[in-house]
């Protein structure tokens, strides 16, 4: 028999989907668009979202940023990408073992050297880190896939010390379920 739930992260349940919402909301953008519609978007994204974007993160998480410092794409993996372009091959880029697989395969073929890094209770572990001489991590503190470790705070500030030891290192934080809500 087929599944009672399916927790799959590929599929919409088209039973549930509004399409009578989303076409009422097409409609409307379509009838009072102009020229807008039809032009190249700013390659960090639409400005009114970025803007958005700061104003929700000021309000409830207190982060002051600007629309500058938001980019806008069309998921992680490509992000990651980009930012993989950004900051270079040189140095290596650690990724969480166990960790999200996509990760690994995309820096790895655009020639980055990966170097696994392995977990404990406390997620990530800071002194492999060091160890591994990776100049960029990519970690999933707040909720760490697929074993669900949440980083406690004195590791965050291992790993942020780790980056201030050396003007040259990032961390790059993949808050993929931020939102979603219990």
């Amino acid at each position: 028999p087929p599944p009672l739930y399916d927790f799959s992260t590929n599929a919409v349940d088209t039973s549930r989907f509004p399409f009578s919402t989303w076409a009422k909301l097409m409609r409307q953008v379509l009838s009072a668009g102009d020229s807008r519609l039809l032009a190249a978007l700013p390659p960090q994204g639409v400005p009114e979202l970025r803007e958005a974007i700061v104003r929700y993160l000021h309000d409830f998480r207190g982060i002051s940023a600007s629309p500058e410092q938001v980019v806008v794409g069309a998921g992680s993996e490509y992000l990651t990408s980009l930012l993989f372009q950004l900051l270079g091959r040189e140095g290596g880029y650690a990724v969480e073992d166990p960790g999200y697989p996509k990760v690994w395969r995309l820096l790895s073929h655009q020639g980055a050297l990966v170097c696994p890094i392995p977990l404990d209770e406390g997620g990530l572990r800071v002194d492999a880190l060091r160890w591994s001489g990776a100049r960029v991590a990519h970690v999933t503190p707040s909720h760490h896939f697929p074993l669900g470790i949440v980083m406690p705070i004195a590791r965050r500030r291992e790993l942020l010390a780790w980056a201030a030891e050396r003007p040259d290192r990032y961390i790059i934080e993949d808050d993929y379920d931020s939102e979603f809500r219990f």
